[in-house]
């Protein structure tokens, strides 16, 4: 089934039919209807609907596509009679300027420019479910149903600051299709994507940003994920840290906080791993209950994610941490982290 998009003038925000509307004598705004065809099917041309709200002694239409322009007038254009125009399908172009001037039998003009975006339907769709980034290739993997030949990205940083845009020739879909990155990525918060095939596209953000939160560890008494209260100073700075970045990012990307654990080598490997996961739940639920109201994910990674490696049995203080990691999607590869099931904490 064909949808068709259609909007009467007078639903154009104000300032829009303000700066494009011209009327001589007492036309009026919702003289006209409109509507096009947002998805033109295969082999159908692109379409601009126009129907008179009364009678038109004379309808002028411009049509600009691309490099072409076209132009026709229609007489005696009936009230309520839809009239349809289209012009020549060229799947490269999927933006039109349709220029209106309507004259009625009592002098009154109106003019009105419709700027109207398209895409041909059934080309191109990106699934976003399992996109992932890689912080040491510079690349975002994605879904995409159709062969892509080009993607136009643009870079942003913190406030929403342009740090570079360009377009890259790519080769990859139906499947997953993997775009580099513009920008540094040590400063990249947003990737603004546009995937392109020679008939379609398809846009999508992401966000490969990531922080490494630094921070004085916890001690734990042995075997315990109890925080004890002299502790509680190194967490309250940690917390003002998030509040920090919340403050610079929240605006432009959901910020999440990623808590890993991790131990020493000393003991049963299996016992050492469901004691991290407790600890890094003890100090989810602390920094929830002292006001950090963003989703937070904890990971037990036990002895699994060593700071310096050690033999079996060895008692390192340094390999007794936790890692706060923020970020709008788990810590992507290249980070250090390995991926994993993280857990939501309530």
């Amino acid at each position: 089934m064909r949808t068709l998009t259609f909007m009467s003038l007078r639903a154009l925000p104000v300032a829009l039919l303000l700066l494009l509307t011209v009327a001589s004598g007492p036309a009026r705004a919702d003289d006209l209807s409109y509507g096009y065809t947002p998805a033109p099917g295969p082999n159908e041309n692109p379409a601009v609907l126009i129907t008179p709200n009364r009678t038109v002694a004379s309808l002028f239409v411009s049509i600009t596509a691309g490099s072409k322009t076209i132009e026709t007038t229609k007489k005696n254009c009936a009230e309520g009679v839809q009239l349809r125009i289209e012009w020549p399908r060229d799947t490269k172009v999927t933006h039109a300027d349709v220029f209106l001037r309507a004259s009625f039998s009592d002098g009154s003009v109106t003019e009105t420019t419709i700027p109207i975006d398209y895409a041909f339907k059934g080309q191109l769709s990106v699934d976003l479910s399992h996109a992932t980034a890689d912080i040491a290739e510079r690349t975002v993997t994605v879904a995409v149903s159709a062969p892509v030949n080009q993607a136009d990205i643009i870079a942003y940083g913190a406030h929403k600051a342009e740090l570079d845009r360009s377009s890259i020739a790519i080769s990859g879909g139906p499947g997953t299709v993997t775009v580099p990155f513009v920008g540094d990525p040590a400063e990249v918060v947003i990737l603004d994507v546009t995937l392109r095939n020679d008939s379609a596209y398809a846009g999508f953000t992401y966000s490969p940003w990531f922080l490494d939160i630094p921070h004085e560890d916890v001690l734990f008494a042995s075997d315990s994920a109890e925080i004890a209260s002299d502790q509680a100073y190194k967490l309250q700075a940690t917390l003002e840290q998030l509040n920090d970045v919340v403050d610079k990012y929240g605006s432009m990307v959901p910020v999440k906080l990623y808590i890993a654990g991790c131990t020493d080598t000393v003991g049963d490997s299996g016992h050492n791993s469901e004691l991290s996961a407790r600890r890094a739940d003890a100090i989810a639920r602390w920094l929830r209950a002292n006001g950090f109201k963003y989703p937070i994910f904890t990971f037990g990674f036990g002895e699994s994610l060593l700071a310096l490696p050690t033999g079996d049995g060895v008692d390192n203080a340094a390999n007794r941490r936790a890692l706060y990691m923020v970020g709008a999607n788990p810590p992507p590869a290249g980070s250090g982290v390995p991926g994993v099931g993280w857990r939501a904490v309530k």
